[in-house]
């Protein structure tokens, strides 16, 4: 079978929608698939040998005109190469399967909105986007992407996801396939797990045994990392001669304001900002949990990643990969970001030192479960029936060329064309 994914920049080092594209182009190839990639670049090195690099030409001085052209040029290379399944992720409108990494717009905004406290500046906020042109450019491509006349597959990668699409583009839940992300374990593996540790708490200033918590993403206030350190700030508070927790803090973003705020809360020598990790392994290893109180994140890959590592978990209701974790098992769920209380109950939880053991366990064992293997042998179901159907369609066009007296050569061209 021939797989098709268009994405316009493929390198992991953007964020964990391009880690998602190459590693479904390898697990594609390991399944036996043919496995072009159509995008505007691809890193050097990311891509399996055998996967096809087709580069899309893109033309356009500014952001918003390249998206445009990149999702023209590639529908134009897509209706050329005939592929059994075309599949897209942001952006683009023209696949077979489109599986929406980036969530719903409208759902995004939402949340986003959410984090101001007064209504007024809720309203400004929504205002703000809808004055943006981007924000017409990805409705007008959101549009076009759910449009039951183009028939693609949506492939919602959590239920959270699966009724945003259902309330903001009304696609009806026949078109809906509901598979949960996951990550590829090889990919996440350290050769020696307890000298990464060591060496990266070293760098810190930590010993053996103080207490780390990871938080990786690259948009802090969409991620609450704001509201993690208010909840830090908190659990001292009511709790003075409680276990310090360090917060390692990774990503890129502008981190001042949380500096500020937590020098202001009196736990500035408590938080670690480290900004952009090329590896954020090392990290991983160094941590005790993982807290990421997210206001809006579709099935967050982080936290599967943290999952894999066996680190508990704290997140929200918002993310939908919250939806695999059993609350008081895996980790804990909070409903909201701004539910300061509740993230400080869950830091304190995590100081126990046999609960957090407890909970490690079964982390990596869902960890284990949640593997990228059983995740693409689901998309390749997906894709094989979408491939099946395209077959028929070219069978019953083929038919009525024949009945129409139509050469067998001249058959060739049309269906070429």
């Amino acid at each position: 079978m021939r797989v098709a994914l268009i994405y316009q920049h493929v390198d992991p080092s953007r964020g964990g929608a391009e880690t998602y594209v190459v590693d479904l182009a390898r697990a594609l190839v390991k399944h036996g698939c043919e496995v072009e990639i159509h995008a505007e670049t691809v890193a050097p090195g990311v891509l399996p040998a055998q996967a096809r690099f087709c580069p899309v030409s893109v033309e356009g001085k500014t952001r918003l005109a390249r998206l445009a052209s990149f999702a023209r040029e590639s529908e134009r290379a897509l209706h050329a190469a005939g592929v059994d399944c075309a599949v897209g992720f942001i952006g683009t409108h023209a696949q077979d399967v489109l599986i929406p990494q980036g969530g719903v717009q409208a759902a995004s905004i939402l949340a986003n909105a959410g984090r101001r406290r007064a209504a007024l500046g809720r309203g400004l906020y929504v205002l703000g986007k809808a004055l943006n042109p981007k924000f017409w450019r990805q409705r007008a491509t959101e549009r076009k992407q759910y449009d039951p006349r183009r028939g693609s597959r949506i492939v919602a990668v959590s239920r959270m996801v699966a009724r945003h699409l259902e309330t903001f583009h009304h696609v009806p839940l026949h078109r809906i396939h509901v598979v949960h992300n996951a990550i590829d374990p090889e990919r996440m593996r350290l050769p020696d797990p307890a000298a990464a540790r060591a060496e990266a708490r070293t760098a810190l200033g930590l010993g053996p045994h103080a207490l780390a918590a990871l938080f990786a993403g690259h948009n802090y206030a969409l991620k609450g990392l704001g509201e993690l350190i208010q909840a830090m700030g908190l659990r001292r508070r009511q709790n003075p001669g409680a276990v310090p927790i360090h917060l390692i803090v990774t990503g890129g973003g502008n981190d001042r304001p949380y500096r500020k705020l937590a020098r202001r809360l009196g736990i500035a020598n408590e938080v670690h900002f480290l900004g952009f990790q090329d590896d954020v392994r090392p990290w991983f290893a160094a941590s005790d949990f993982f807290a990421q109180p997210t206001h809006y994140d579709p099935c967050s890959l982080v936290l599967l990643e943290a999952l894999a590592y066996g680190l508990p978990v704290i997140s929200t209701r918002r993310n939908g990969a919250s939806e695999l974790v059993a609350d008081g098992v895996h980790g804990w769920i909070v409903n909201e970001p701004s539910d300061i209380s509740g993230l400080a109950a869950a830091l304190e939880r995590m100081a126990d030192p046999a609960g957090r053991s407890a909970m490690a366990h079964q982390a990596r064992e869902l960890g284990a479960e949640l593997t990228f293997d059983a995740h693409v042998r689901k998309l390749i179901a997906i894709f094989e029936e979408v491939a099946a159907v395209k077959a028929r369609r070219r069978e019953r066009g083929s038919s009525a060329l024949e009945r129409a007296g139509m050469p067998h050569f001249a058959r060739q061209k049309a269906h070429a064309g």
